[in-house]
Order: C-alpha cells, then structure tokens, then sequence
C-alpha cells in the first residue's frame, strides 16, 4: 500500500521551490487550451443563420482544434515529470514535446479515451478502473519510446495492478482543495492542477521504486534511469 501523505509530501518537495514556474506553464497551457473555444465561436454564430452550415464547421473547426491541443496535455504531464527529475523549475517548451511524436501520441490519448469511455457507458465503475489503470500510459510512453501505444497501455495497466485504489483516494484527497478552486472563479486551479499532476508523476515514481526492490511480478516498463540514478528515488 502506498502512503498518500508521502507522495504529496514529494510532490510539494519539488513545487514550493519553483511555484512560480509551475503556475506560469499552468496559465500557458490552460490559455492555449481555451484558444479552441474562440474558434468555434465564429462557425457557432454562422449556425445561427444556416443551421446545417455552421454546424458542419463548427465540427470540422472542434475537431481540428482538438486534435492540435491533445498533444499539449501529454506535454503538460512530461513538463512536471522533468522538472522533477532535473531538479529544475518547470519549462515552457517542454508544454511542446508531445508534437514530436504527434501521431503516437494522439493515438494513445484517443485510444485510451476509447476504452474509458465504453466501459463507463456500460457502468460507472468499470470505467472508473479502467481509467485509473491506463492513468500511467503517458509516463512510459515517455521513458520508453520504443513501444507501440498498446504495449504502453498494457504495461500501465499491469503496473497499477494492485495500486488502482490508492491513486483513487490520492484523487478525492484533493476534493476540497477542488472545490475552494472553484471558490476563487478557478484561479487556485493555477497552483492546484500543478499540484495534482506533480503528485501524479511521484505515484507512478513511487510505484517504480516499488517494483525495482521487489522484482517479483516481472513488470517490464521500468526505465533505465531507475537503475543508473538512484538518488532520484530519495527526493
């Protein structure tokens, strides 16, 4: 069982010396991200006028839009997992990486999504699983680029096997800090979003050192760093 008062610990470990760089990527990355919404404004005003028009460019334009964004969220994660590793604040370019390797990234996002939703369609709680068990796909997809988006979503889900229910308490852990978010119009979700996904990045770390001193089930997608660079584990 993991201690979620410890990752949280690691998590605010790395944020309280470099707050500001965090809440700066975090503006960027939610201002880029509603860029989407002022471009269907226009094909939303045409729907007005020709209803079956503007309805077509308004889908065209959405899912343009989304697809263009999608990448950022993953660079977005990978942004709090190097600073981290680097000891270092958060850089905005890194909100890029993801377009790198757009394709792949894209598909594991759209996949997952995929396999989420049908299974939420079918019962809540399924879906709630499934999404915490692929929870972890970004991370490997990053330290271990040489895998197809399957084997990323397969290894995530075999990694959080047996780890599933405490990442979900680690999520209503942040309930409260949630709701004062909305309390100050979203703004606190500058310093809260950050939070969460730093303290992401150190559960799936955690897990890592984890299967590195058990060894006992042969998971595979542990990274070359976790060996070469132990101290990373100490933080």
């Amino acid at each position: 069982m993991i201690r979620i008062s410890e990752i949280k610990d690691r998590a605010l470990s790395v944020l309280r010396r470099r707050w500001g760089s965090f809440v700066g990527i975090s503006f960027i990355y939610f201002l880029l991200m509603s860029v989407g919404g002022v471009f269907t404004e226009v094909p939303a005003r045409i729907a007005g006028t020709n209803l079956s028009t503007g309805l077509v460019i308004l889908s065209i334009v959405g899912i343009a839009v989304w697809l263009l964004m999608v990448p950022m969220a993953y660079g977005y994660n990978i942004a709090h997992l190097n600073a981290s590793r680097m000891d270092m604040p958060a850089e905005v370019g890194d909100l890029f990486c993801g377009y790198k390797k757009f394709w792949k990234v894209l598909w594991l996002i759209i996949l997952q999504g995929i396999l989420t939703g049908l299974a939420a369609c079918l019962f809540i709680i399924p879906g709630i699983i499934l999404a915490l068990a692929y929870s972890m796909s970004m991370f490997i997809l990053h330290d271990n680029p040489e895998l197809t988006v399957v084997e990323a979503l397969r290894r995530s889900r075999e990694m959080m096997r047996g780890y599933k229910w405490d990442l979900f308490v680690m999520y209503l852990s942040f309930l409260g800090w949630i709701l004062l978010g909305i309390l100050t119009l979203c703004i606190g979700y500058l310093w809260l979003v950050p939070y969460i996904t730093m303290s992401e990045y150190k559960f799936y770390e955690k897990i890592l050192e984890l299967r590195a001193e058990s060894d006992s089930d042969g998971y595979e997608g542990q990274p070359d760093y976790v060996e070469e660079t132990p101290q990373i584990a100490e933080q």
